[in-house]
């Protein structure tokens, strides 16, 4: 079987073909082109070899939102039916396409969309970056100077390329290795991947995440024979460099007037992201575990016994120096080195961001109708503010509790929040207001994944406390195991937060579409799907999720 390899520069439509074929006897040969093509379809050069499999564009024709959309990859020389994947990026939410690379579907979001495909007819196999572009259309004049007028009035900002990080590459590459090897759990059997996975919205798409002990890989399959489960949603690392506060009880952060990150253990004289991953790493449920060599150790002792099992590895050492210098194997350089792979996944090209660029067309009318809710008579941005669209505020908008909680209150399975991070119980059962950047890709949604998709959230706030009151957990990806464990509502609807109480109760039904329909544009096209961050393998030559 012949395989050939393409990478693509989205930007400039320019791609740099790199073909490895391997004829019947063994042999290989690579060689390299070079081609550009139009984004308005045809063009983006092709992919494959003559008389055999090959992908004659890789710019597919141009889309339209929110209007029907219809092709087919244009292949050419396949031997047999093509059978086609997308193994990493995303087609536009709303498109999808078929093992025979059918594409169809109506796109609810504007932007550049790339994915990575392979596709083989049994004799030659095609690896190419293609991307589609979907375009927005001219919509009502008199709603886009009613939501332009609001935004001046409410002073919205969004990202822009202002807000990327500055990087040390060889930083990223080690927190890249450090984050998807389960060298760095206890029983290394889990890794920091594991709970947020790029494939997965950085999440894990469970309600309550599984750490140590699971079975059944990633995802919605994972499952624990104890059924032990961490008592929080994990929640999606995108731009978590930009976030002064972390955790959902903000027990990790630079709290307002302070300069130091503060933490259980006390200041620290990092970045709150940095520190931040320090946490999870001695978490029994999350990292730690039990039944190993490190148990009985401090948390400090604990940490350091993972640097030292590091440095046994000399890949692991090389990387350190390579990046802090000689020396440089330290528990926080360890921290510092993941925390800036994540923040290398920082995004700021989503819809919405583009239309406060000045892009009108980048929203579409029903996107413009839930912004001008979500800014004026919803009164979401009460919260929901700034960049981040949130003001890292605590509330209480009385989700209901279910799973093992934090060991207070009712059978000793409440978690009562900001009230553990503060000690004040006026505090009690608020958490902490999460971003909603990427929003639509990372349910389920609240501290605990109480609700799995975002029309349920807008209904929560819509219908307040009688959502509490008839939540049965019977929609969650954990039901059968989480459902039973539901706790009384009575104590939660007991101290709502007024901001939430403040939020309209009489959305309609188009008002709650047209509020998702926003969400969604909240969604930048680069965040979806991001198994190329996967790394081949890890240095500790532990499996790597995938």
């Amino acid at each position: 079987m012949r395989y050939y390899t393409l990478a693509f520069l989205a930007c400039s439509i320019c791609f740099t073909l790199l073909a490895a074929a391997c004829d019947q006897s063994g042999t290989s040969t690579t060689t390299t082109a070079t081609s550009t093509g139009s984004s308005s379809g045809g063009g983006g050069g092709s992919v494959g070899t003559p008389g055999g499999l090959t992908l004659t564009s890789t710019v597919l024709p141009t889309a339209f939102v929110e209007q029907f959309y219809s092709t087919s990859l244009p292949f050419t020389g396949a031997a047999a039916a093509v059978v086609c994947e997308i193994t990493s990026g995303a087609l536009p939410i709303g498109v999808n396409m078929t093992s025979g690379g059918s594409i169809s579907g109506t796109p609810a979001l504007t932007g550049q969309w790339g994915f990575e495909l392979t596709a083989t007819d049994g004799v030659d196999t095609i690896v190419a970056q293609v991307s589609l572009t979907v375009q927005g259309v001219q919509g009502s004049p008199q709603l886009e100077q009613q939501l332009r007028g609001l935004i001046a009035q409410r002073n919205v900002v969004g990202l822009g390329t202002q807000n990327l990080p500055q990087l040390n590459q060889s930083q990223v590459e080690l927190g890249r290795a450090l984050f998807f090897d389960k060298i760095l759990s206890g029983n290394q059997d889990v890794a920091c991947a594991t709970c947020h996975h790029p494939g997965l919205g950085y999440g894990d798409g469970l309600n309550l995440s599984i750490g140590v002990g699971g079975t059944g890989g990633i995802g919605p399959g994972r499952d624990h024979p104890t059924k032990t489960f961490v008592p929080r949603n994990a929640p999606p690392i995108y731009n978590i460099g930009m976030m002064p506060e972390l955790f959902w009880d903000k027990r990790v952060g630079i709290p307002p007037g302070q300069n130091q990150t503060i933490t259980p253990e006390g200041a620290m004289n990092l970045a709150p992201d940095a520190a931040q991953a320090l946490f999870p790493l001695v978490s029994i449920t999350e990292m730690r575990g039990t039944g190993h060599s490190l148990d009985g150790l401090s948390d400090t002792a604990y940490r350091q016994a993972l640097v030292n099992r590091l440095a046994q590895n000399n890949d692991y050492v090389n990387m350190f120096n390579q990046s802090f210098g000689n020396g440089g194997m330290t528990v926080e350089n360890m921290a510092q080195a993941i925390a800036a792979f994540e923040r290398s996944q920082t995004f700021v090209n989503s819809p919405w961001d583009r239309y406060l660029r000045g892009e009108a067309t980048a929203l579409s009318d029903a996107q413009k109708r839930g912004a001008r809710i979500f800014f004026g008579p919803g009164g979401c941005d009460t919260c929901h503010s700034g960049p981040l669209l949130t003001n890292f505020s605590t509330q209480n908008i009385i989700v209901p509790q279910f799973g093992p909680g934090q060991g207070q209150g009712i059978q000793n399975r409440e978690d009562y929040g900001f009230e553990n991070t503060v000690g004040n119980q006026q505090n009690r059962y608020q958490f902490r207001v999460p971003p909603l950047r990427n929003v639509a890709i990372t349910g389920p949604y609240m501290h605990n994944g109480a609700f799995t998709t975002l029309t349920e959230v807008v209904n929560h706030y819509r219908n307040k406390a009688q959502s509490t009151n008839a939540f049965t957990g019977q929609n969650m990806v954990q039901a059968t195991d989480l459902a039973p464990t539901l706790l009384p509502t009575n104590n939660v609807l007991q101290t709502p937060s007024q901001l939430f109480l403040n939020v309209r109760g009489n959305f309609n039904n188009q008002e709650v579409n047209d509020l998702v329909a926003f969400l969604n544009a909240l969604t930048d096209p680069d965040a979806v799907n991001r198994l190329n961050e996967i790394p081949s393998s890890v240095p500790s030559g532990l499996p790597v999720d995938r």
